[in-house]
């Protein structure tokens, strides 16, 4: 707890008004308000007559036993691996379950503590280890009760880690389906998961989605620069990206329409009408070959959508291309003209 919510929850412990704790003091009972919704802070003058108001100590007071920064976390931690390293494990352990003996209610030390014993003892040959598994598991099961959202998922990854290596898998995916989308993805365990247990196409299926939306997605963002650039007419620096975008689609099987759109797009802005006329076949042949990726190797274990009418597709794709007033430049020209006499086709 912070300091506000300490004087806040001992002052309410004692019955004791804001008021009476400003008579006490020689304050006001508004700069104790300010206190309690942490507005201000006592003098230090006033920390001790404080906490002997509200029958404590100032350690508690300041929860000098309690709130610890990252950084301080950090150094403790370190000084465990240091331990096990200098003095064996044993040595380290017992150091952090000293700690936490120490701050009983930071969250985020236990868990810290916990994963590093963790570690040392996956890595070490240690004597018993089920001893020190134990309790361990139980500084865990301690942070899943934390008020912290952040602490507890922390907690659950940390768990189906440890009952995966264990192959208690049931478990694990236990863990892991309890864990909020807070900053990591759970993806790559759960495929890592699904590995363990021998369940080879549905690990495959996890990877070839994230590789297939993760294509896609790099896909857009080069387009948004490449139009972006345009847009400041800085088109040396977009043709880069243009090309990048190309060779990217090319290598990822996303199709020669996607993967010339960032070209077209820079032909079109350029009014380059060898480079326009060139584009516009490019993404004219992609239009056939569009949804071609879902025969593609590296996705053979997504699950697509079925389109129930693919030649409506192909029908919208051509009807952007020939409705797109920006290509009036090159309209005139006589290999245009057989281009746009196809996407009447």
């Amino acid at each position: 707890m912070k300091i506000n919510e300490v004087i806040r929850k001992y002052r309410k412990d004692e019955n004791l008004t804001q008021e009476q704790v400003a008579n006490y003091l020689g304050v006001t009972a508004p700069a104790v308000n300010k206190w309690e919704n942490g507005i201000s802070y006592p003098d230090i003058t006033l920390l001790a007559p404080l906490a002997r108001i509200l029958k404590t100590d100032v350690d508690t007071l300041l929860s000098f036993h309690e709130e610890l920064s990252d950084a301080e976390c950090r150094q403790l931690v370190k000084g465990i691996s240091d331990s096990i390293q200098r003095d064996g494990f044993t040595a380290g352990f017992e150091m952090g379950e000293a700690l936490i003996k120490e701050y009983p209610n930071c969250d985020i030390l236990r868990l810290n503590i916990a994963d590093i014993l963790r570690v040392h003892l996956i890595v070490k040959e240690i004597e018993n280890p089920e001893i020190y598994e134990n309790k361990i598991i139980g500084w865990y099961e301690v942070a899943l009760t934390s008020k912290d959202e952040k602490i507890i998922n922390l907690a659950k990854f940390s768990l189906t880690g440890y009952y995966m290596t264990k192959g208690i898998y049931e478990k694990a995916q236990q863990y892991l389906d309890e864990i909020q989308p807070l900053g990591f993805d759970k993806r790559f365990t759960q495929a890592i998961l699904y590995e363990k247990q021998a369940r080879y196409d549905d690990a495959y299926e996890i990877y070839e989605n994230i590789l297939y939306k993760g294509a896609q997605e790099l896909s857009n963002v080069l387009q948004m620069i490449c139009h972006l650039l345009c847009t400041e007419k800085k088109y040396t620096e977009a043709e880069k990206y243009a090309d990048l975008s190309r060779d990217i689609a090319a290598a990822l099987d996303l199709g020669d329409y996607t993967a010339y759109t960032s070209n077209f797009l820079l032909a079109v802005e350029k009014k380059d009408i060898p480079q326009g006329i060139e584009m516009l076949e490019h993404m004219i042949n992609g239009i056939d070959t569009y949804e071609d990726y879902k025969a593609s190797k590296l996705y053979s274990h997504v699950r697509f959508y079925k389109s129930t009418n693919p030649d409506a597709s192909k029908k919208v794709l051509r009807n952007s291309l020939k409705n797109n007033a920006e290509l009036d430049f090159i309209k005139n020209e006589p290999a245009a003209k057989k281009l746009f006499q196809r996407l009447e086709e």
